[in-house]
């Protein structure tokens, strides 16, 4: 059970950083091990990349590489260009052998890795085949690529150049070795026990690989019917499709009969959902399960940061979070649970930073290979493009207005290289270049927004607050408020700003993150009379797990202030069961409770899971020991003394 202080009593790291009376020793003992825990913690998820992320990444371009690898035997691999047109010559028998032997090795390879991912051959089995498999056709593409390339540099071959085949037999020997490659290291994590020797991948997951497939055909497919009805080179045909279905519309093919203009109309609508299908899967997949791993490696880091120095006897008053140490505790005269709530509001603001952090490096790293495939792209294009004379600017206009699926047709490749460069980079740059576009709503779109909501505020759309107490409180909260608003169901924030000149003692200490203890003390259920037998204790739990499920379906998932964490901790502790109910395990779960701390990298504020997730597991085990315990008639009824009522009692086993 991820149970922060329910089980045993932890807060380890609390005990490192100087918040108990322990012995240095122990303490630096406790240190020690605390970082041991995180670096444990950080190396599982960093193997995350090489048990789920690697084996996606070579179920997705598998696929495509095998598509590529069909390309280059559909055609030879050399033209001479005395012939109006270009005549194509025929490549040795050998190389033709060779080039189909690579593809079926890749095929078997393909084949066993969607069949490990489905789980129906074991991972012992299926990864030798799967990296030797690979291994063979990256090393069969390139034994005929390289004589092919030193052949063309004799005299006797002067005006022949290579086909589209040549380049795309290039493309799939080079992804051959990369997937190859990643399933080493995926292979050597499982051999070290880094994690379990099997691909646990949900459906979804194992769905894209079977998206990839059925795109690749989709699209070799619809290449072969229109070269055939517009008698085009079934690799011009493959370019075709290609814009056509990424939907960039270069326009230097286009199909000009009937039969061909007709079979567009469901041609192009299915390729574009199926494309759709794959670029969300890779967003979903890749991106969002990819954010957790990655965010929770950030947190921790933010976490250890940013404690280190709040429990510090150098913690300043304006640092990011509140100062926690045990010296200043006793100089500001803070009450155990004054203590808590800082503790509460320090870690919701670890979290809301990593998270702030984890969106704009999500929005760097996006950003930067989107620049990097459009400036290599532009490279290659002013390369293979130089017959037609283009400038490294026109390259780059053609490379921008194709990432942006613009596709004016003013210029367009016409080279073997180009051709077959633009498939194997449009396939890569348009899933980019909508990542990209996520990434910079969750950022730099939605910070447009607020300002232009704020704009609104003060303008033509007044909020609640007059006009002069909204400056007011701009000019006097600090940026770290602003950025990262905290609740803990009292005033915090703008409002402690705002009137803090009313008490001219406490301006020295006083910042965003001070907590006051409020007059209301009670529990959010402070209405609520505590239970007076099991019957009343048990409906209070089910009443919670019904709030709990309502809360489940919210998007966003909804946060809870402190004042509410501290009656649902309690009510998972047992605090609020009738004390004639009550035994050993119960008190002694109470009493880690009073020794937990929020600060702990197991808390509920730091967990993969939510916080209504977290809660409502805690809350349904409470509820299934506690039924179990009345199934076994651990609750008996028991004639209460002096004629009163009866009442429920525990039986001594």
């Amino acid at each position: 059970m991820n149970d922060p202080g329910l089980d045993d009593a932890i807060a380890d790291e609390a005990v490192a950083l100087d918040r108990t009376s322990s012995s240095p020793n122990q303490k630096q003992d406790e240190s020690d091990k605390s970082l041991q825990h995180d670096a444990q913690y950080q190396q599982a998820a960093r193997w995350w990349l090489a048990s789920t992320a690697y084996p996606l990444v070579a179920g997705t371009f598998g696929p495509m590489a095998s598509a590529f690898n069909i390309c280059s035997l559909s055609q030879p691999w050399r033209m001479d260009l005395a012939s109006s047109g270009g005549t194509d010559i025929p490549d040795p028998k050998w190389v033709t052998a060779i080039n189909a032997i690579s593809l079926v090795f890749a095929l078997i390879a393909n084949l066993a890795l969607s069949l490990n991912m489905a789980r129906r051959i074991r991972f012992e089995t299926a990864q030798p085949i799967i990296i030797v498999g690979w291994y063979i056709s990256s090393t069969f593409l390139i034994a005929i690529l390289i004589p092919f390339g030193v052949d063309m540099y004799k005299p006797e071959n002067n005006g022949r150049i290579y086909s589209q085949s040549y380049y795309y037999g290039a493309f799939a020997a080079g992804l051959y070795f990369i997937i190859a490659s990643l399933m080493v290291v995926t292979g050597y994590g499982a051999y070290r026990g880094c994690y379990s020797r099997k691909y646990n991948l949900t459906t979804s997951q194992r769905t894209l690989m079977l998206q990839t497939i059925i795109f690749c055909f989709y699209l070799l497919g619809g290449a072969a019917v229109y070269s055939k009805i517009e008698g085009w080179r079934f690799l011009d045909a493959v370019y075709f499709a290609d814009y056509t279905l990424l939907t960039i519309g270069v326009g230097n093919f286009s199909p000009s009969t009937h039969l061909g203009r007709g079979l567009l109309f469901p041609y192009a609508i299915g390729g574009i959902i199926i494309l759709g299908l794959v670029i969300s899967s890779i967003r979903t997949l890749m991106l969002e399960n990819g954010k957790q791993k990655i965010g929770n490696i950030l947190t921790a880091r933010t976490r250890k940061y940013l404690l280190k120095e709040a429990f510090s006897d150098r913690s300043r008053a304006d640092g990011i979070i509140p100062s926690l140490g045990e010296k200043g505790a006793k100089a500001e005269g803070r009450s155990e649970r004054e203590q808590r709530k800082r503790e509460f509001i320090a870690m919701r603001q670890v979290r809301e930073l990593a998270n702030v952090q984890h969106k704009w490096l999500s929005l760097l790293v996006s950003f930067l290979l989107w620049m990097t495939i459009w400036l290599i792209g532009g490279v290659v294009f002013w390369r293979s493009e130089s017959n037609a004379k283009w400038s490294y600017f026109e390259a780059l206009y053609f490379a921008y207005t194709s990432l942006l699926t613009i596709g004016y047709g003013d210029l367009y490749p016409i080279s073997s290289l180009g051709k077959a460069f633009f498939v194997f980079w449009s396939l890569l740059a348009v899933p980019t270049i909508t990542i990209l576009i996520s990434n910079l709503g969750d950022t730099a779109i939605r910070f447009i927004r607020d300002i232009t909501l704020f704009i609104g505020e003060l303008t033509i759309l007044p909020g609640d607050q007059p006009f002069m107490d909204r400056l007011k409180a701009i000019t006097h909260i600090s940026w770290v408020g602003w950025w990262m608003e905290e609740t803990t169901g009292e005033k915090e924030g703008a409002e402690r700003h705002a009137n803090k000149n009313n008490d001219p003692d406490k301006q020295k200490n006083d910042n965003i993150f001070d907590v006051k203890e409020d007059k209301k003390e009670e529990s959010p259920t402070q209405h609520d009379t505590t239970a007076e037998n099991i019957h009343q204790y048990l409906h209070l739990l089910f009443r919670e797990l019904r709030k709990m499920t309502d809360y489940a379906s919210n998007t966003p998932s909804r946060k809870f202030d402190y004042l509410e964490w501290e009656y649902y901790i309690r009510l998972v502790a047992g605090d609020y069961k009738p004390d004639i109910l009550r035994d050993k395990a119960d008190d002694k779960q109470a009493q880690a409770v009073r020794g937990w701390s929020w600060t702990d990298k197991q808390s509920p504020l730091l967990a993969e899971k939510s916080e209504v997730q977290w809660l409502l597991g805690e809350l349904t085990e409470v509820l299934d020991r506690e039924l179990s315990r009345a199934s076994r008639g651990y609750y008996v009824p028991e004639r209460a003394k002096k004629g009163k009522d009866d009442q429920i009692s525990c039986r001594e086993e």
